[in-house]
């Protein structure tokens, strides 16, 4: 929802909801000119607003030019003003006759004034040298008015009460009921309950749904219509579009975008080529499939499968290339070739057969796969747990779910506890037809 006033309220509470990363968001340098538009926080604005456009209302600020009949005290009555339009994010209400003034620059009539047509001649000859516009008055600072008599009997609400927020489906909107629980002016009629209901005001016109745009909006007639035809597999052997069609199950997706852009030209009316036609009808369904497949659809799961299992196989590769080349930089197993001529080992005269690559490349390989495997089960593990990985800390946390694991298993330790302390303290009592065991 934006920022700017409104003269019908939204359906639910969208003004409570802060779209705005910073509230200096958006906002231009205090040294250019700019609206002086104040950032209200949304836990402080009016969540549900019972003074609506439509309503009347008095001022309880200001001039007494603007609150009284007589411009001077309230002997005469109060003025009233009607509710135009609201800022629900600035908690502020525009009047109907409570206006700021400032000045207006006079434009020169052009050269060519008589040449102008009428409704632009009046736009020069009706200049003056101010403009008005309505000015934000805060929520609080308004009372409504619940029966204007143009005197100093008029009554008005100066503490409303508001009944539980229900959800209306037909107008599927939430809605609720005020009351006038405290009211001041003149004497309150005997018709009216001991807290009246204020019925809330109705709009000026009935609300139309706006025309639909024939060049944003696509007609029903042109939705209903087949403009897709499906080829068989067989008709794709032999045509161009072979070489797009994915040849196997763990082949990627079509990623060229010129069938895709070629089907938008055709929907549009653009004349094409038979044979992109034919073409851009056969392989449409993939970019559809990839497009329009679920997130944890069996196609997809298995090609992440697919493609963890690839970056293993390459790591595992790399890990075997690395230890053959560091090996052979280390010039092999001569280090441990004198180590064992070393008089304190007592190994001289054995045999040592050198490693060859192969066996650096396994042993290599080898040390890896348990090394992932353990990290595998302890990632397992740690989700099975509940756990979150903290990227921060580098280790894993109890999340939501661990803790309610945790409870699980503190509740059944307690259950269990409570069956044993009740078995050992569980003894028969003598009665008829009973037999105790003797003691031992």
């Amino acid at each position: 929802m934006s920022g700017e006033p409104i003269s019908r309220l939204p359906r639910g509470l969208q003004h409570l909801v802060n779209t705005k990363s910073s509230k200096f968001a958006g906002r231009l340098p205090s040294r250019l000119p700019h609206a002086t538009t104040k950032f209200v926080q949304p836990r402080d604005r009016v969540k549900k607003w019972n003074i609506r456009p439509g309503d009347r209302v008095r001022l309880t600020v200001g001039t007494p030019v603007q609150k009284f009949l007589n411009e001077e005290d309230s002997s005469e009555g109060w003025k009233t003003y009607k509710v135009k339009q609201i800022d629900m994010e600035r908690n502020r209400v525009f009047l109907e006759g409570v206006n700021n003034v400032k000045t207006n620059v006079i434009h020169k009539f052009p050269k060519d004034f008589d040449s102008l047509t009428e409704q632009h001649k009046q736009s020069y000859t009706q200049q003056k040298n101010f403009q008005k516009s309505m000015r934000p008055v805060h929520y609080s600072n308004v009372q409504l008015c619940l029966e204007n008599r143009d005197g100093a009997d008029s009554l008005f609400a100066t503490r409303i009460k508001t009944a539980n927020t229900h959800f209306n489906v037909s107008s599927q909107r939430l809605e609720w009921r005020r009351f006038a629980a405290k009211i001041s002016g003149g004497p309150v009629p005997d018709s009216w309950d001991k807290v009246p209901l204020v019925y809330w005001p109705k709009p000026d016109k009935k609300y139309q749904l706006p025309d639909p745009n024939n060049e944003l909006d696509t007609t029903n007639s042109l939705t209903r219509k087949q403009t897709l035809v499906l080829s068989g597999l067989q008709s794709i052997i032999g045509t161009t579009a072979a070489d797009m069609f994915p040849q196997h199950i763990n082949a990627p997706p079509p990623s060229d975008a010129f069938a895709s852009d070629q089907y938008i030209h055709q929907t549009n009316g653009k004349e094409l080529d038979r044979s992109n036609t034919e073409d851009i009808d056969m392989l449409m369904p993939l970019y559809l499939s990839e497009e329009l497949s679920p997130r944890f659809a069996r196609m997809k799961t298995y090609k992440a499968y697919r493609a963890r299992r690839e970056a293993e196989e390459l790591e595992r590769d790399a890990v075997g290339k690395d230890a053959v080349d560091a090996w052979e930089a280390g010039g092999r197993d001569k280090g441990l070739r004198e180590a064992m001529e070393l008089e304190q080992v007592g190994l001289e005269g054995v045999f040592l057969k050198p490693r060859t690559r192969k066996e650096v490349r396994e042993a290599a390989v080898a040390e890896y796969d348990v090394e992932n495997e353990a990290m595998r089960q302890e990632v397992n593990m740690s989700v099975r747990e509940g756990k979150l990985w903290d990227a921060k800390l580098e280790e894993w946390v109890d999340g939501p779910k661990a803790e309610r694991i945790a409870r699980r298993r503190a509740r059944k330790a307690r259950k269990e506890s409570k069956v044993i302390e009740k078995l050992a303290r569980l003894q028969l009592q003598e009665d008829e037809n009973t037999v105790l065991p003797k003691a031992a």
